[in-house]
């Protein structure tokens, strides 16, 4: 259940504590967390240059972050554990203060925190008709990033590390509560001011290259991408180590454009499997699998494979003699997709007997 902030209390006195400071940072600073221990939160506002006299000062407006005129009839209900579904959580609240330099004759200006009446009616603008804040550690002003906060999730996501693990480090570390939509936010804004004048793909392969990657694509006569094939630097080097059976399948479409993806896959002498390359392609034609073994051909050098293993596609059965002619051929079944068929066809013959068994 809420807790209203007291509508007879001027908050001003809070204020008006008689220190100087340094410079209208330490000033804005401490205005803000004595509003917070208050239970309530106040933001910058505006400049109020004062040229008048002979020694002109400035003054810097805060608002209580409730101030908004978006909502004219805000009427706080402390029944309710929710406010209604409004368009802002701005109340109309007239609290304000400001920090005000003070001109010092001997030394540098200071920086103190003053009251503020209402022109209209002269009120002293030190009350609020709103909700206190009773959370304060999931306040958005509390869980904003600072420039070291940003610099650490870069370096974070630089590194692979995702999402949930950088907002638990940060939270641990900072004792704040930053939530997974905010790493996701940092994220994609720290991609888009790496992509540039980039699009997706052409950042993909920036990135790849970068990297060590061997790419190899193909695009059609509108220059538009339609095959690519990519080999990780230490993948070469296990092929090259061994070069003697390569498995190729198919047999993945869960990318959004439903194109076949490719893998290929060695093999080690004591029988582990290894990722070679990957390939993603438009069409599993024979042009397009010739395509595909001879860049696969182009990581072998002057090697061979001696068996190459398929689930029998057609395309890459037909191009197979013509880019390793000396290679042996042996046609992988898969055993999962063989159970599903027969038990599809067994129950068909049986008339549903086996599908009540």
């Amino acid at each position: 259940m809420s807790e209203l902030l007291p509508a007879d209390h001027d908050y001003t006195q809070e204020f008006e504590n008689g220190i100087h400071y340094a410079s209208v940072e330490l000033a804005e600073l401490a205005a803000k967390t004595i509003a917070q221990q208050c239970g309530f939160f106040i933001i910058r506002g505006a400049w109020k240059p004062n040229t008048a006299g002979q020694n002109p000062v400035t003054a810097l407006c805060m608002y209580c972050d409730r101030s908004s005129r978006i909502v004219k009839s805000y009427k706080p209900d402390p029944t309710k554990e929710t406010r209604g579904n409004i368009s802002s959580k701005g109340t109309g609240c007239q609290f304000q203060i400001c920090i005000k330099e003070v001109w010092q004759k001997d030394g540098p200006n200071t920086w103190v925190m003053v009251g503020v009446t209402s022109r209209e009616t002269g009120a002293n603008r030190g009350f609020h008709n709103h909700e206190k804040v009773l959370y304060p550690e999931h306040h958005r002003h509390n869980k904003q990033f600072s420039e070291a906060e940003k610099e650490r999730l870069r370096l974070m996501r630089k590194a692979g590390v995702r999402p949930n693990q950088q907002k638990t480090t940060l939270n641990t570390e900072g004792g704040v509560h930053h939530d997974i939509k905010q790493m996701y936010n940092i994220n994609s804004k720290t991609r888009l001011d790496e992509m540039g004048e980039m699009d997706a793909i052409q950042f993909a392969l920036h990135g790849a290259e970068h990297r060590g990657y061997h790419i190899c694509l193909q695009k059609d006569s509108n220059n538009v991408l339609t095959n690519l094939f990519f080999a990780h630097p230490t993948s070469i080097q296990m092929l090259h180590a061994w070069p003697y059976v390569i498995l190729i399948d198919s047999t993945y479409k869960t990318n959004r454009y439903g194109w076949p993806w490719v893998e290929i896959i060695g093999v080690t002498p004591v029988k582990k499997n290894f990722n070679i390359a990957c390939a993603i392609i438009k069409q599993e034609t024979k042009e397009t699998y010739e395509w595909l073994l001879r860049c696969i051909k182009g990581l072998l050098s002057d090697t061979v494979p001696n068996v190459i293993v398929t689930d029998k596609e057609g395309g890459l059965l037909a191009s197979i003699p013509v880019v390793f002619p000396l290679s042996h051929t042996v046609h992988l079944l898969c055993l999962w997709h063989v159970n599903n068929c027969v038990k599809q066809k067994f129950e068909v013959l049986l008339g549903g007997i086996a599908k009540e068994r």
